[in-house]
């Protein structure tokens, strides 16, 4: 039987062999206390977009605060590794013993800003670091690809399939955080059926069933029959507007046995524009003016702004395959860089130089500042710098503990819209460019002089 499937169990060797190799050096040579500050963030926004909706935190924790090695991972460890016994004593305690302040998931950020801060023994800290990157990774690609397809339909309504992802856990990801930044109804069964109170938008149905009868009014009208007010009927399996007609038929038969409107007619193909008009004024024409129209057909915010644009009647747009695969933004530069080691009670600044990949030292704080009550530039400054604006990263995990409470999802929307309400509308465009400023505080640019004449010396 394939057994592919990562549990929680596995979890902890979601990692590389490097790191347990790393770490046996570093318990050899007497590190295995030696505090390290780890710094995630992003170095470039993509091209296409202003902002990135940081996203994936609630999992990290969930990680960090569970994280221990089950004897069979450790029997394997010695046996693969041959670690000497002061390494495998090490493993056989690991814990996450360190601390975490992070973003809150929702927080729009910008480049070089750390998201999240890790503050822990230097193994635990470079353990951890491809748990943490792919799932930031991923999340926060998805969340601000929504975040754009909901801010192009301009307060219409916005739902979201799972066909054509990669993989389940993509798909399982966009229906988490699509319920951060404003998708508030789920499709995906496995969500609904472990959490009840999630609203499901309209089931519909699909080319198949239509094609399943022997001509396409049978389909509605059975379709109608057991479901008068809360399928969504597809239209276009054949000619659209015939099927707009041969919908109202069924529709106007259905309404005079039960007096309920059916809820949605959806279009899946075809000018969108074009067939939405024809099919709002036949509808409107037979009285059936509750009826909304959903559209689909691999769109995205493009496509969305487009139709926008244009007044087109729909009222539903639903993203599929193009948001699932954001293939104008598919990846991120997020990085997970040293910016600190604390040897015998002194902090030593830590920085890469590389051309092009430069990282900033120390312990930092993004303070986000305002103007006649919106925001208008982030500075990145040390921790303990007195700087005006309000600070992002706030305390998660305390010497191995969680010292604030996981909000729900509903609270991480509620925070992301009252954020996002604070920036200019122009930075939310989708074709606009905004350019957002994100500064370096006096207190960091004489850190990054310093460390740069400190590493110099030792060239």
């Amino acid at each position: 039987m394939i057994n592919d499937l990562v549990t929680k169990e596995d979890l902890p060797l979601f990692t590389s062999g490097t790191r347990f190799t790393m770490g046996s050096v570093y318990v050899l040579e007497g590190f295995k206390d030696m505090v390290a500050n780890f710094d995630l963030f992003v170095r470039d926004l993509p091209e296409n977009r202003n902002y990135l909706v940081f996203a994936g935190l609630e999992h990290i924790i969930d990680f960090l605060i569970n994280l221990k090695f089950t004897p069979a991972q450790i029997k394997w460890l010695q046996k693969t590794y041959h670690f000497p016994r002061a390494t495998m004593e090490y493993y056989r305690k690991f814990r996450f013993t360190g601390s975490v302040q992070a973003m809150p998931e929702g927080t729009i950020f910008f480049p070089n800003e750390p998201i999240i801060r890790i503050t822990a023994p230097i193994i635990e800290a470079q353990i951890i670091e491809i748990y943490l990157t792919n799932t930031v990774f991923l999340q926060t690609i998805l969340a601000s690809k929504i975040s754009r397809f909901i801010n192009a339909a301009k307060g219409k309504k916005a739902v979201f399939g799972f066909n054509r992802s990669y993989g389940l856990d993509t798909a399982m990801k966009l229906d988490r955080v699509g319920k951060i930044v404003g998708a508030t109804q789920s499709s995906v069964a496995i969500t609904n059926f472990r959490n009840p109170t999630i609203s499901t938008w309209s089931t519909h149905m699909f080319h198949h069933f239509v094609t399943a009868f022997d001509n396409e009014i049978d389909a509605f009208r059975a379709h109608l029959k057991h479901y008068p007010d809360s399928g969504t009927i597809l239209v276009d399996t054949y000619d659209t507007v015939k099927g707009v007609k041969n919908f109202i038929i069924a529709a106007l038969e259905s309404r005079k046995l039960t007096g309920k409107d059916p809820k949605n007619i959806m279009l899946d193909s075809g000018d969108l524009y074009d067939l939405s008009v024809k099919a709002r004024k036949l509808l409107d024409a037979a009285g059936l003016n509750k009826t909304c129209i959903m559209a689909t057909s691999n769109l995205d915010e493009y496509k969305v702004e487009a139709l926008q644009k244009k007044k087109a009647p729909i009222d539903i747009y639903s993203g599929t395959t193009n948001i699932l695969t954001p293939i104008d933004a598919p990846v991120l530069e997020l990085v997970y860089k040293l910016s600190e080691l604390t040897k015998n009670g002194q902090r030593l600044p830590k920085m890469k130089l590389s051309t092009g990949k430069v990282s900033l030292p120390g312990r930092k704080q993004v303070f986000r500042c305002t103007s006649h009550g919106r925001y208008v530039k982030d500075i990145i400054g040390l921790e303990n710098e007195k700087l005006s604006g309000k600070k992002l990263l706030v305390s998660c995990i305390k010497n191995g503990k969680l010292v604030r409470k996981i909000p729900s999802l509903t609270m991480m929307g509620k925070y992301y819209q009252t954020e996002k309400e604070r920036f200019f509308p122009s930075l939310m465009s989708i074709s606009q460019h905004h350019n957002y400023s994100v500064q370096i505080s006096p207190g960091l640019k004489r850190l990054v002089k310093k460390t740069k004449a400190e590493i110099a010396k030792k060239l």
